[in-house]
């Protein structure tokens, strides 16, 4: 029998020199672990193939150590490749023992098509509206999938599967919808390398070969003894199989559960989408049911808020038509901009009303697509957003056909929560063909976009934009200063059992701010005790004219507005310092004295005492925390 093997193609005297540079798309992620580009890309590639009706399942299997392929058997899955992995220009990264035991990692989809098309094409040529899987999965790298797919546009997403690899090589086994046989690949990528005396490309196939063209393997008991070696689950249903050796060991069960959980909640909670991890002989699923049980028991830190967030996404999915607040669309062929005609002045004010009372709020928006040179499409995305006030910094969610775009944020208002999901074909393809090949961003001057769309990049902010300018057009009230907005960014703490004023008490003697984010000089702050003003270049802090009792002796501790995190914790040295230049302290009826380099304590000898601090840089926001003791009052 012609067993399948490995094999690269030797290259010809003058060729071009180039060696694979896809897999730094990524094996280094900014935005995440090497195992959130991996759930992201896998997953992707499975909700793509689904077939119609269909709930995808994805299985994700770690081998135990008696899983492990043992030494005896290693060399009918490495023919032909070993000597290739230990040439010196190979580009691996590390060297890996290859006499075994083989751990390894398999990825298996349920409910999809699986690798479809004529294996023996090297070129796509498909009719309008069809695909050749097979071709465009082993023989294209980064060439676009022209209208192929709904979420994938780059042709990149399997490079994730030998980037996975310590040996940087992968199989793929896969059954096509309506025909039970077994196809069995293999690819590696390495870099261009000398073996054997001969130069070789960095592309090698493992299977059987018709001179340096590389076909499936198909004996079945061969292939039935694949499936058993490396514990399959595929048992006739379509789909795909792939097959990881000697996994990276940065990839853990944990972290591909809480990447799944990160970035296909969604899905997850709409039942589109089921994925089991097995570890050894346990399996942990995470399903539309469980998925709460298992974010509650795991040691995220940040679960309470995860939490949360799932539970808007469920309430997204579970929401009736009716529900829903409906947008006009911008004006056709005008770059669309946010602005309060779009909600009407009746439906304006109730979702004002709605969001100050704590209530959530769906938004469904209207938005025009077209292409340069065809006829105008019409399209939508929705809104969901809602009040939380344990989130330090807004959380803004982008949701494209299912997949999280990690790496997009447009909020800015602190104790909000917005998930915008688009799955509307035009708005959707308009955006997934300007992602990055990563699926991480959308780009608006990427080649692949630019000049393709009619005021493309403005369509593209507007919904990058959508939480931001919402939450500012919804928290901006009717007439009158909504004294709310002042405690972002400026405020005093009450003391602990005091109940603050309301906004009728609080004292004003400039209108206050020019929107969310923002205050004036002249605003005017207060607790039961102080009232807070703010300068040009810093703030005035004095006793309010009706306060009873007044505290005696208060600290004042002083930093910059940060974007994340608390910005007393993240305060530096090289931010100010209260005791040295340009920062000036002036006192009247008190004694004040620097405890720390942002923090003032201060005496009370006069009810009507004044602390003025000035020398701030203007163009940065300023926190103020005071803290206040009633043990003695003057």
């Amino acid at each position: 029998m012609n067993y399948p093997a490995w094999q690269f193609r030797k290259m010809s005297k003058g060729e071009m020199n180039i060696d694979p540079i896809e897999g730094e798309f990524f094996s280094t992620e900014a935005l995440g672990s090497f195992s959130d580009a991996l759930i992201r890309e896998a997953i992707q590639n499975s909700l793509d193939a689904a077939l119609p009706r269909e709930q995808v399942k994805v299985v994700i299997t770690f081998s135990s150590s008696d899983q492990n392929l043992p030494a005896s058997k290693i060399e009918y899955y490495l023919k032909g490749l070993r000597s290739h992995l230990e040439a010196r220009e190979s580009g691996l990264i590390e060297r890996v023992a290859l006499t075994g035991p083989m751990d390894f990692q398999v990825i298996e989809d349920f409910g999809t098509r699986g690798l479809e098309g004529e294996v023996r094409e090297d070129e796509d040529k498909r009719a309008e509206g069809e695909k050749n899987d097979f071709f465009y999965f082993w023989r294209n790298i980064g060439r676009a999938v022209e209208g192929a797919t709904a979420r994938g546009r780059w042709g990149l997403g399997k490079t994730v599967f030998q980037a996975a690899s310590r040996i940087n090589s992968f199989f793929g086994l896969t059954i096509r919808r309506g025909n039970p046989g077994k196809l069995l690949m293999g690819q590696s990528v390495l870099k261009i390398h000398w073996c054997d005396g001969s130069k070789h490309g960095p592309y090698g196939y493992y299977g059987i070969f018709e001179g340096d063209f590389a076909l499936p393997f198909e004996e079945k008991q061969f292939v039935e003894q694949f499936s058993r070696d490396f514990d399959l689950r595929r048992n006739g249903e379509s789909g795909l199989s792939v097959v990881v050796p000697f996994p990276d060991k940065d990839i853990s069960p944990s972290e591909i559960m809480r990447a799944v959980v990160s970035q296909y909640f969604f899905p997850i909670l709409s039942g589109d989408l089921v994925v089991t991890v097995v570890v050894g002989h346990r399996e942990h699923v995470l399903d539309a049911g469980s998925v709460f049980k298992f974010v509650s028991g795991s040691d995220l830190p940040d679960k309470d808020t995860v939490v949360r967030r799932l539970q808007l996404a469920k309430w997204c999915i579970d929401l009736p038509n009716e529900s829903y607040g409906f947008l006009k669309e911008p004006k056709v062929d005008q770059a669309p901009k946010w602005d309060e005609d779009l909600f009407g002045s009746e439906q304006l004010d109730h979702l004002r009303k709605k969001l100050d009372e704590g209530e959530r709020i769906a938004l469904l928006a209207p938005l025009w697509v077209r292409k340069e040179g065809e006829d105008v499409q019409h399209s939508s995305f929705k809104v969901f957003l809602e009040r939380d006030d344990s989130v330090e910094r807004g959380e803004d969610f982008f949701i494209r056909d299912g997949v999280t775009i990690m790496g997009i944020s447009s909020l800015r208002q602190k104790s909000v929560r917005v998930i915008v999901s688009v799955s509307d074909r035009p708005l959707s393809k308009l955006l997934g063909d300007s992602e990055n090949p990563a699926h991480t961003e959308w780009q608006e001057r990427s080649q692949k976009f630019r000049g393709r769309y009619v005021r493309g990049a403005s369509c593209l902010r507007y919904v990058k934009n959508s939480p931001r300018e919402i939450v500012k057009i919804l928290s901006r009230p009717a007439e009158g200063r909504d004294i709310k907005l002042l405690r972002d960014l400026f405020y005093i703490d009450v003391p602990k059992g005091i109940e603050a004023p309301g906004s009728s008490d609080i004292p004003t003697d400039k209108p206050g701010t020019d929107g969310p984010g923002t205050l004036e000089p002249g605003a005017v702050t207060a607790d039961r005790f102080l009232q807070l003003q703010r300068t040009k270049q810093g703030f005035r802090l004095s006793a309010r004219p009706d306060a009873t009792p007044l505290p005696k002796e208060i600290d004042i501790e002083v930093a910059y507005d940060v974007r994340q995190g608390n910005p007393f914790n993240r305060y530096s040295h090289f931010d100010f310092e209260l005791n040295k230049p340009p920062i000036r302290v002036s006192a009247k009826g008190l004694k004040a004295s620097i405890s720390k380099s942002n923090m003032i304590h201060i005496v009370l000898e006069e009810r009507g005492f004044q602390l003025l601090v000035t020398g701030f840089d203007p163009n940065r926001d300023l926190k103020i925390r005071t803290t206040t003791s009633l043990d003695a009052n003057l």
